[in-house]
């Protein structure tokens, strides 16, 4: 006569080897193919909002090109509304700070015109030199509200331009470390 003997079976030979075997090709497959499908996601989203980006550039660009009063201040009440507690004294300095900064480089709308469905730019002859005295006067009366006069400078006196970049552009090297000093000599950082 043999013995049995009550021999509890192993938890690894139990469960997890059947469930292995059972649904193991499923589990490599899910970390094989989920990095690819979750890049491929992201790729996606990034791609739609990048377009839509675009879009909003282009259609800025198409409206500032007009050079419209009721579109600018249209827009103008928009960024206004954006910035609830700046005063309304405030924002019409702002406007005309980021306006005469877009002519003091030469980049304001009224003296760039576009012809042939943006394809060719014709310059006017005034907007050939910067002012950057003018310039950096203007940008050293916004250092806290920075932002705000970058977004009019972006929306309404420019086609699409950014503020920062235009800086960077026009303006040489020891002007840009003045500036830099200056503002962070007011607490601020900007560019």
């Amino acid at each position: 006569m043999s013995i049995r003997r009550n021999q509890k079976q192993n938890f690894l030979d139990s469960k997890i080897i059947p469930f292995i075997k059972k649904y193991g090709i499923f589990i490599i497959g899910l970390f094989v193919v989920f990095p690819y499908a979750y890049k491929y996601y992201k790729l996606m989203i990034e791609s739609v909002n990048n377009s839509k980006m675009q879009a909003e550039q282009t259609a800025n660009t198409n409206e500032n090109a007009k050079a419209d009063p009721q579109i600018t201040k249209k827009k103008t009440e928009e960024v206004a509304k954006k910035y609830p507690k700046i005063d309304t004294k405030t924002m019409a300095t702002l406007v005309a700070s980021a306006r005469g900064i877009a002519s003091a480089f030469g980049t304001n709308v009224e003296d760039n015109h576009i012809i042939f469905g943006g394809t060719v730019e014709l310059f006017n002859v005034n907007a050939w030199n910067e002012d950057e005295t003018e310039a950096m006067r203007l940008l050293k009366k916004h250092t806290g509200t920075f932002p705000v006069l970058e977004e009019l400078y972006y929306k309404t006196a420019t086609r699409s331009r950014n503020l920062i970049s235009d800086i960077l552009k026009y303006l040489s090297d020891a002007q840009i470390q003045k500036m830099r000093t200056y503002y962070k000599s007011k607490g601020y950082t900007w560019f």
